[in-house]
């Protein structure tokens, strides 16, 4: 038995946006909640019964229910239509040595449960017969061959029997459960072959929609000179008329049922039996009436559905995708959109590592489970990781073990196109929750626009285009480190015997809580200001900017340079990256190192100077780390945070060792220990630090910034900024 950690449970569904799987997974999802399970549901999204060319892919999301982190299954099997596919399950299923519960459908060996349908019809003729006196009927079942549809039939004979009543077999139909049976049926008795009877019964209710829609367009009042009764209760009656009245089988009981049964299957523990009876739901097509409290309880939900489509249908979604031109503008728009998703919580894009080549995963039902994923978080409340996390394809939950997201429900949706699997989409909800029927649609457009973006990109596998190639890290777009060592050795072929190689190498976000995770694509969008100032500093086709991991960054020049250009180079950067608005708010000083070293471009080892310059980072980081961990630092440090965002405040001594509670002598004596330089010092090194920052990004004039670093005399502030950085500041801007 299996009770030291939390469970999770596999559902395995079809279309689950259908009516009836959506009532049935109310039940699941409910209970798995109750009992603090874990589910994951996989399904597909179109489920044909006969699959044509290139989507039959969309099966392959059927893979995962191997997984070894799934503890039992509960396969919803009448949602299964297409055959090959019901056999592909069945032999994943049983490959796997854990408990499976069965609905809606008999399978030999496994634990089956279903709604006694037979006992359904039995209510259903008895309120024709007990409420309208009814004597005379027909009924429209489904396939002769399916024991259901002959189970429907039983159950009317048998209360018919009972009140000395018969129902012969010329009284009985067989259709296909679908609205073309009602239709047909309807013009029997339109060409007179057949006579009306009192009541028709019908075995579902899209096949009475079919007879109800053909009486009234031809004129026969349903319920005046024939009532008409469904079955299911799939929920679209609204589009008909009249409104039917139809019977409610108890899925959702049903799903209640499956979850305790394997519950009880994992751990030994026993629930409760829950009644499965369902009820007649009244309409309009029969005398009944319908009860006005359910049908608006059925219209407020779908006008919620409806909101939905309009906003899909209203926005622009589909064009903003189109023109995504890298895999971060894909993401990024992806997080603008996930608002058309009703109610859900987070979502990730899982994609295969190798996504992007041609012709990859196009075989049918790979068996493959040991495949490189990269998932992205495309919404999440609170931390998200800043790059894509990699994991392996039969590990199926990337993070979320780290995370542990309780009483998770998460939903799995195969992404593909034209025969190609591309990755999938995890949907996560807090509560009990299906996706509305327009996330189809949602889902081929992000599905379409992936490929339109593997396409732009050229030469089969996207391998050499910005943000998705083998040389491009796929944040930024920045040259990763095998393209800057690629780059650098071409450059290094045409370069002079007197050239140099000088290599600034940059940790930033250290000791940031967010460096990794934060809300909002933070991270994301930090990455991308950086990757915008590395581009402003370099020039000419002998220099690159790239970044090797999280919050490392390097720059690469090639030339003939003065013996200056090191120093005023680091020290750009550092103005640039601890000044840029999202860096300066989410991380501050003391989170950024900056180092180089030089070599003749004859001799150039790019990866050796880099590890070199690797191993005098970390000397540094240990170093900083101790300052940081010094008793008080922390207080002062948020107090400097906040002096360089707003250097141009009347900062003074005497006003901010107010709250330290210290005297205006202690307060500069701890100052100067902690930080190195005295207050005033440092103030003035924030004030000419951001006359830096506002001289190499804006036109602004001298005046203006000498105004915003909080200078009241030009003058003052040109004959400081000479004395601090030993060149004016308009040599400074072109330097």
């Amino acid at each position: 038995m299996k009770t030291e950690k939390t469970l999770r449970i596999g559902i395995i569904t079809a279309r689950a946006s259908q009516s009836e799987q959506r009532q049935l997974l109310e039940g699941i999802l409910t209970q798995a909640q109750k009992l603090q399970i874990q589910t994951a549901v996989f399904s597909n999204i179109y489920n044909f019964q006969k699959y044509y060319a290139g989507t039959e892919v969309e099966n392959k999301i059927y893979d995962f229910i191997i997984s070894e982190r799934i503890d039992g299954l509960i396969l919803t099997a009448e949602s299964i239509l297409n055959p090959d596919l019901q056999q592909y399950i069945y032999q994943k299923i049983m490959r796997r040595n854990v408990p499976v519960i069965v609905t809606g459908a008999s399978i030999p060996g496994m634990t089956c449960i279903d709604n006694d349908v037979q006992k359904d019809f039995e209510e259903i003729i008895r309120h024709l017969v007990q409420v309208h006196y009814f004597i005379e009927f027909d009924m429209l079942t489904g396939f002769k061959a399916l024991e259901t549809s002959q189970l429907r039939v039983k159950g009317v004979r048998r209360v018919l029997e009972s009140y000395g009543l018969t129902l012969d077999e010329s009284h009985v139909i067989y259709g296909d459960y679908w609205i073309d049976s009602g239709e047909n049926l309807a013009q029997e008795y339109l060409s007179g072959k057949r006579k009306l009877p009192q009541a028709i019964i019908c075995a579902n209710d899209y096949m009475a929609y079919g007879l109800c829609d053909k009486f009234l367009e031809q004129g026969i009042r349903v319920p005046e000179d024939v009532t008409v009764i469904g079955y299911e209760y799939v929920g679209e009656r609204f589009y008909h008329a009249p409104i039917l009245t139809t019977y409610q089988r108890n899925r959702k009981a049903i799903g209640i049922t499956a979850v305790n049964m394997l519950y009880e299957s994992i751990t030994g523990h026993k629930s409760p039996p829950v009644p499965t009876e369902g009820c007649l739901v009244c309409g309009n097509s029969c005398s009944c009436g319908v009860n006005s409290r359910q049908l608006h309880e059925e219209l407020q939900r779908i006008r919620r559905e409806q909101y939905y489509v309009t906003l899909n249908f209203e926005g622009n979604f589909e064009q903003q995708l189109t023109v995504a031109r890298s895999i971060t503008d894909y993401i990024h728009t992806l997080q603008e959109f996930t608002y058309l998703i009703r109610d859900v919580h987070a979502v990730y894009l899982c994609l295969y590592e190798n996504w992007c080549s041609q012709g990859f995963r196009s075989e049918a039902y790979s068996d493959t489970d040991d495949e490189i994923m990269l998932c992205y978080t495309v919404s999440r409340p609170g931390k998200f990781h800043e790059e894509p996390r990699t994991f392996i394809r039969k590990d199926l939950f990337p993070g979320t073990e780290s995370e542990h997201m309780e009483n998770e429900i998460l939903y799995f949706c195969p992404i593909f196109f034209a025969g190609r699997e591309l990755g999938y989409f995890i949907l996560q909800y807090q509560k009990p929750d299906v996706y509305d029927p327009v996330f189809k649609d949602w889902l081929k457009i992000a599905a379409n626009a992936l490929e339109g973006l593997r396409m732009k990109n050229d030469i089969h596998e996207l391998l050499q285009c910005q943000n998705l190639s083998e040389y491009h890290d796929t944040v930024t777009g920045l040259y990763n480190e095998s393209g800057l060592i690629n780059e650098v050795s071409h450059a290094v072929k045409q370069t002079e015997p007197d050239e140099q190689l000088i290599i600034f190498l940059i940790r930033a976000g250290l000791f940031a809580e967010h460096s990794s995770i934060d809300q909002k694509n933070i991270s994301v969008r930090i990455e991308t200001e950086l990757a915008g100032c590395l581009k402003k500093l370099i020039s000419g086709k002998k220099e690159f900017c790239g970044k090797i991991s999280t919050g490392l960054y390097v720059i690469a020049a090639l030339g003939r340079y003065p013996e200056v250009y090191p120093d005023i180079m680091k020290d750009k950067i550092r103005v640039l990256f601890l000044h840029s608005p999202l860096y300066s708010e989410y991380c501050g000083i003391d989170t950024l190192l900056v180092v180089s070293a030089s070599v003749p471009a004859s001799y150039a080892d790019t990866p050796g100077l880099t590890g070199q310059l690797q191993k005098q980072l970390q000397e540094e980081i240990t170093a900083l780390s101790d300052r940081r961990n010094r008793p008080g630092y922390p207080a002062y440090l948020a107090m400097r945070n906040d002096m360089y965002r707003s250097p141009g405040q009347n900062w003074n001594a005497q006003e901010t060792c107010r709250q330290f509670h210290l005297s205006a002598g202690h307060f500069r004596a701890a100052y100067k220990d902690l930080v190195g330089v005295s207050f005033h010092q440092d103030l003035i090194k924030s004030r000419i630090s951001y006359a830096k920052y506002l001289l190499l990004t804006t036109s602004d004039t001298l005046p203006e910034i000498a105004w915003q670093c909080g200078y009241e005399d030009e003058k003052y502030f040109m004959r400081q900024f000479r004395q601090v950085v030993g060149m004016t500041p308009g040599a400074y801007r072109v330097c």
